[in-house]
């Protein structure tokens, strides 16, 4: 019985978490430049997690616990044409380089509806500051530019500013800093763009989120039919117990 308390108490935390990933990919479905994340279910078996400093208890035991993984889809959305000079789009693997105004950090996004923060630099929003490829944020004092397809801004005035721009695989694993933020793994930084690579540029569009909404929704009903199905398994068995109790104690 106590095998099966165990397979049916990880079945519900296991799909409670799946639902809780379906959930936010489904909230974000609207936010610029969002990747959405898929749970991976990992088998008691697959990780050995040791809790104990990795070392065996006095028993002789391994006291361990299984996880729950999950993988960002860096596939890209779809786009939408705005017409607004502060908004752009990236076609190909291809990301903005953001630096944080709290710790001065560089991240990734794909969201590029900008806007120009109150000193003049082309911003998006209170996430940070967008970066040319000396590194440094760029500050415009104008929404009169425009922005050519290899990331150059062209500002009205005459001043000519590269836009920092990095390149990741499709499969790459990256951590999420934010809902639109993103750490790669491996240490990467911008200017790394291979040669012949066909990228582009595209200014007055952004990229919406890459959330399938129908994929979502299917794999939230098989998710919430096995917790619901675990959750009836483990009523089923404390029943079982609880009689095998009463039994013993009439004895």
């Amino acid at each position: 019985m106590l095998r099966g308390y165990y397979t049916s108490v990880n079945g519900i935390l296991n799909e409670e978490r799946i639902l809780n990933v379906i959930t936010n990919n489904l909230s974000n479905t609207n936010t610029a430049g969002y990747k959405s994340d898929a749970a991976i279910p990992t088998t008691f078996h697959d990780n050995l997690l040791l809790l104990a400093n990795g070392e065996r208890s006095q028993t002789g035991t391994i006291r361990y616990r299984t996880l729950l993984e999950t993988k960002t889809s860096l596939e890209s959305g779809t786009f939408e044409q705005t017409d607004s000079r502060l908004d752009m789009a990236v076609m190909g693997s291809v990301y903005f380089n953001i630096q944080r105004r709290n710790s001065g950090e560089v991240l990734l996004t794909r969201n590029g509806q900008f806007n120009i923060d109150n000193e003049g630099y082309l911003a998006l929003g209170s996430a940070g500051r967008v970066i040319d490829d000396n590194g440094d944020p760029i500050q415009l004092g104008t929404a009169n530019f425009t922005v050519r397809e290899d990331g150059l801004i062209q500002v009205d005035d005459g001043r000519e500013i590269q836009l920092a721009l990095t390149y990741i695989p499709d499969d790459s694993d990256i951590e999420k800093v934010d809902t639109n933020l993103m750490r790669p793994y491996e240490d990467v930084g911008w200017g790394n763009i291979p040669e012949g690579m066909v990228y582009r540029i595209r200014q007055g569009w952004y990229e919406r989120s890459n959330v399938n909404i129908a994929a979502e929704m299917a794999k939230a009903m098989d998710a919430n039919s096995l917790f619901r199905a675990n959750s009836q398994a483990l009523q089923i068995i404390n029943s079982v117990n609880q009689l095998a109790v009463n039994n013993l104690m009439k004895v």
